[in-house]
């Protein structure tokens, strides 16, 4: 009588799932074991590692040792396949259909196995910015959309009009028709609201006129959608750009307006331990570098060539949009001078790395990507902590700086104009406004006709009622002691003030709407 094994095949193939390598997702190759946290690796897969993999716990190499028990259990998981005739147990692939969605989000949060492609342009934007998953969620088809984030899509990837697949949109298509449509919490497509978050979309992210997902909700009395951000920590206090909170969007539903008020928030440990595993999966690394290389050493630029010439990324010497890290000289206390490359750096929400980085990734065979890149970011510039405050906020695609305010500058458009060390023109500063999501005005607001303008709220004083410039949205930008900037009227309104152009740059080294009584101003 032939034995079938079924149960020891299944207990075998549960241990070897223990066994693989924590990055490969394969069997281990001469295995090696951090000896600070205990967990172990294939030799190859964790050189030039600073840090473990699996639970960010510093190492140094005299930590890193070869794991002859490890060796020993996989060797005698090799000798029982051969006689149980199961010779894939190192073979881990996973099944869309056969994975629920409280399990998927675990194994996007593994690294994938040795050999591993995302799906090539698996993020590719249409002519709208829509992308394959945005697609999926319209069509309300949850198994393409769990396909499509096992291949590696991005469930934060914004469309033309700023929406994610989470958020709700009412879009217009203008190709040689118009036609309405509707996305994933508009629908009441649950189930996708919940595979979306479980995987890392951001439940606070902001669409048009900064609503949140709990916004849109709220106007659409979608009960359980509510009910499911609000598990996943979304905020009933986030403000739009009209200073509204979701609650008041509930109109007549009082059931809304209690489950707004009164539910508490209590997210389960499993969600808020989920939501920091992701949250820093994607702090700390990035799938794409164009790297702008600023005032660096002569012998940092070389090594710089070799390193993008290897790892195929691109180098910039001059500030452009697409720029995703800045690479930057520090001192011994890892800050960096205010250059205006840096100011775009902070206004755009870049990486700003230190000179150290490309020497880590000299020695590396492996992806980059892999690079804990915290490890290098500065900090300051030189106010402490501003570079990562404003890429955290990047990250988070919360509107930038200058969101929802308008400036008109009373410069001369040949003329330099100098702050501390830093040289501006006057088609430098519109072109760093523009960079931090304000709008350049051409002609000099009237205070008058603003009056009778329904008034919005920049993203960066909503949150805070009594900042001097809550309300304001208009700026003249002027410098003084200049016959032809210093302008005939200054204004001190609630919605329209004449500030100079320190206050201007002051706001975005300090990465905030500086209240001008700090500088003292008004």
């Amino acid at each position: 009588m032939e034995t079938s094994w079924i149960n020891t095949a299944s207990a075998l193939q549960d241990f070897a799932n223990v066994l693989i390598c924590w990055k490969c997702r394969s069997k281990p190759v001469s295995p090696v074991r951090f000896t600070n946290c205990g967990h172990f690796f294939c030799s190859n897969c964790i050189k030039s590692a600073t840090k473990c993999i699996r639970c960010n716990v510093p190492v140094q190499a005299s930590e890193i040792k070869p794991d002859h028990l490890v060796s020993r259990l996989i060797q005698h998981c090799d000798v029982i396949a051969e006689i149980i005739h199961k010779r894939d147990i190192w073979d881990i692939t996973t099944d869309a259909s056969n994975i629920p969605i409280d399990n998927i989000s675990v194994i996007l949060s593994t690294p994938k196995k040795q050999g591993y492609t995302p799906m090539k342009n698996i993020n590719k934007q249409n002519h709208i910015g829509e992308t394959p998953l945005h697609r999926a969620c319209l069509q309300n088809n949850a198994e393409q959309v769990k396909h499509l984030l096992l291949l590696g899509a991005n469930p934060n990837t914004k469309d033309y009009a700023g929406w994610t697949p989470l958020l709700v949109k009412f879009g217009l298509y203008v190709l040689f028709y118009i036609t309405l449509q509707q996305e994933t919490v508009n629908f009441g497509y649950t189930e996708i609201c919940k595979l979306l978050l479980n995987c890392g979309a951001l439940p606070n992210i902001t669409g048009i006129k900064n609503r949140s997902p709990l916004h849109e909700a709220a106007k659409r009395n979608k009960i359980e959608e509510a009910k499911l951000l609000l598990h996943y920590n979304a905020d009933r206090n986030q403000l739009d750009q009209y200073g509204k909170k979701p609650i008041d969007y509930c109109g007549k539903s009082e059931k809304m307006r209690q489950l707004l008020m009164d539910l508490p928030r209590t997210p389960s440990e499993k969600v808020s331990d989920l939501n920091q595993s992701l949250d820093k999966s994607i702090r700390t690394g990035c799938d794409k570098f164009v790297v702008l290389a600023s005032n660096l050493k002569l012998e940092n630029q070389k090594l710089l060539r070799l390193v993008a010439t290897r790892h195929r990324f691109k180098i910039l010497t001059t500030y452009k949009p697409s720029v995703t890290h800045v690479i930057v000289e520090t001192n011994e206390k890892n800050i960096t001078t205010l250059t205006l490359d840096v100011l775009f750096s902070i206004v755009s929400g870049s990486w700003l790395l230190n000179s150290e980085w490309i020497r880590l990734v000299e020695d590396m065979n492996d992806d980059i990507t892999n690079v804990d890149l915290e490890v290098f970011e500065i900090n300051g510039a030189p106010t402490l902590d501003i570079p990562r405050k404003a890429r955290l906020n990047s990250e988070c695609q919360n509107p930038r700086l200058f969101n929802n305010c308008f400036f008109y500058f009373a410069l001369q458009a040949n003329t330099t104009y100098h702050i501390a060390d830093v040289k501006f023109t006057k088609d430098i500063l519109i072109k760093l406004v523009k960079e931090g999501e304000g709008t350049v005005l051409t002609r000099e607001p009237d205070p008058e006709d603003l009056k009778d303008i329904s008034q919005v709220i920049p993203f960066h004083t909503a949150n805070n009622s009594s900042h001097p410039l809550h309300k304001c949205t208009h700026y003249i930008i002027y410098v003084p002691g200049r016959k032809t900037g210093d302008p005939l009227i200054k204004y001190n309104m609630p919605h329209i003030k004449s500030l100079p152009l320190v206050w201007l740059i002051e706001c975005i080294e300090k990465f905030t709407l500086v209240d001008p009584t700090y500088l003292g101003l008004c």
